[in-house]
């Protein structure tokens, strides 16, 4: 399946171009395949320059540098809000309030009261808090009038209406969740009276290794509403088992036709057959939700380019993975299955996005039209927080992933050489009509953000325009202490000049 005007994007292994220094705190490995961005078939040439009108375009205020940024054909991007500390996801509500969590618990709504298009002052309030250190995203559940957020020790919410200015101190809905770890996160949504709710995985790997799926951690579990009651919150250890083995579903969400998808971030280090294969895998993958599933962590990975036996695996074979212990690399955590069993029992992914490109969030396009192009409608959009664990460094973009009307999405190929994506470029580093994969910044009269990390993707309910935040994350291992102080991104057509 290619739908008509997407263009892929291809991983050449001849493409080295050695950047950063992410592999020297890592297993020495083979430098990861470099992508090669394509632009879509419409376009003339991938090697094309700025376009002829580019001065006349009216991007509207705070608009990015051509030179220093790369967006699809046709579409401006500038800052709405500056300075937003590390912001993670953020969502719509239905008359265009915009809400956004913080990583240290601030509840943000951004109400645009003059209607100049950016965010400033008393436009942005801190709306609520969830307690703690351990802020990732909103969910607005208009019809039952609560807004709800991940905590510390599970979930809150507190009472919404757009009339009302500020939460308060909500209740807890959910408790006993486990925290901390690498995937302290506890990202939450509402369908049709389930409160779900994602818990990651303590560490990469597990060791020892379990002798089944965890039913703790590395899951999504749901909760009946219609169970809770005021001042009782549900425990963690009740919830009803939706799905197994999700390393972290860092961001998931249901399209309009109310299938689930979320996005899974794969071990990182990964080792098979006694070799570094880290470089280009795991996949980080994107699945049905389905109640059931099971999507092999600890025990099994997701395949992206792997020479298996003489051949090249399928992208998205579910593989037996073995990982290397963290901090400090020392010994090999080895699974207690093998591929025949994870064939039998994960989950493979519908595709597959570059491995370390750390997948964080994903959200649909329906409409409205105007904005954005109406040919990505019925697709999704996946905000890629970018690469620790690979050199050259990959992800740090905005991409789209086109469905068909039965909800599924093309699968990447691979050759033993290349790897070939079935995504569009919508934002990242560059320039205009040249996208480049990787870690970027830009700058322009002392505002910019180096480096840019997208987390949350939404689209607003009013214009049909895309909003993108950037929490301007740590690297871990590298630019440990900088000061983490994300934008707030729209991305739509110009205005005619």
């Amino acid at each position: 399946m290619k739908p008509r005007g997407v263009s892929f994007v291809v991983l050449s292994a001849s493409m080295y171009g050695i950047a950063g220094c992410e592999s020297c705190a890592r297993g020495r490995g083979d430098p990861g395949a470099t992508p090669i961005e394509a632009l879509r078939a419409s376009t003339s040439a991938a090697s094309s320059s700025t376009p002829a009108n580019a001065g006349s375009i009216k991007c509207g205020p705070h608009a990015l540098p051509r030179d220093q940024h790369y967006a699809a054909d046709g579409l401006c991007v500038r800052v709405v809000a500056k300075h937003q500390g590390e912001l993670r996801q953020i969502t719509f509500a239905s008359n265009g309030d915009l809400f956004g969590v913080t990583t240290l618990g601030a509840i943000l709504r951004y109400r645009d009261l003059d209607r100049n298009g950016v965010y400033e002052g008393v436009e942005i309030v801190e709306w609520a808090s969830t307690g703690g250190d351990n802020g990732h995203n909103a969910e607005i559940d208009e019809r039952g009038g609560y807004l709800y957020a991940g905590s510390k020790a599970g979930v809150k919410r507190w009472k919404y209406g757009a009339e009302i200015d500020r939460g308060g101190s909500g209740e807890d809905v959910v408790v006993g969740q486990p925290g901390g770890g690498n995937h302290p996160y506890h990202p939450v949504h509402v369908y049709d009276g389930w409160l779900y709710v994602d818990s990651g995985s303590d560490k990469n790997s597990m060791d020892p290794m379990p002798a089944d799926y965890d039913s703790h951690r590395s899951v999504i579990k749901r909760f009946a509403l219609a169970s809770y009651a005021p001042g009782k919150p549900m425990a963690w250890k009740d919830g009803e088992l939706f799905v197994r083995g999700a390393r972290n579903v860092t961001g998931f969400t249901r399209s309009a036709a109310g299938r689930m998808y979320g996005v899974v971030s794969g071990i990182d280090d990964l080792r098979y057959g006694g070799a570094d294969v880290h470089a280009d895998n795991p996949a980080e993958e994107l699945v049905l939700l389905e109640q059931g599933r099971a999507f092999g962590y600890p025990f099994c990975f997701a395949a992206v380019r792997l020479v298996v036996n003489g051949k090249v695996a399928l992208p998205g074979a579910m593989l037996h993975a073995d990982a290397a212990s963290q901090n400090p690399l020392v010994g090999v955590t080895k699974s207690t299955k093998d591929d025949a069993w994870c064939e039998a029992n994960a989950t493979p992914p519908l595709s597959v996005l570059q491995a370390h490109s750390s997948a964080l969030s994903v959200a649909f396009f329906e409409g409205p039209d105007g904005a954005l192009p109406a040919r990505w409608r019925g697709g999704a959009f996946v905000a890629l927080h970018g690469s620790w664990d690979r050199n050259p460094s990959t992800g740090y973009k905005i991409v789209w992933v086109p469905f068909d009307a039965d909800g599924k999405t093309p699968m990447a190929t691979s050759t033993a050489d290349a790897t070939t994506f079935p995504y569009e470029v919508v934002f990242g580093g560059g320039r205009a009509g040249a996208p480049r994969d990787g870690a970027w910044g830009w700058g322009d009269g002392g505002e910019g953000e180096d480096v840019v990390r997208p987390v949350g993707v939404a689209v607003s309910p009013i214009d049909g325009a895309l909003f993108v935040s950037s929490d301007n994350g740590e690297v871990p291992l590298a630019g440990v202490g900088k000061k983490r102080d994300g934008n707030l991104y729209r991305i739509a057509a110009p205005t005619p000049p």
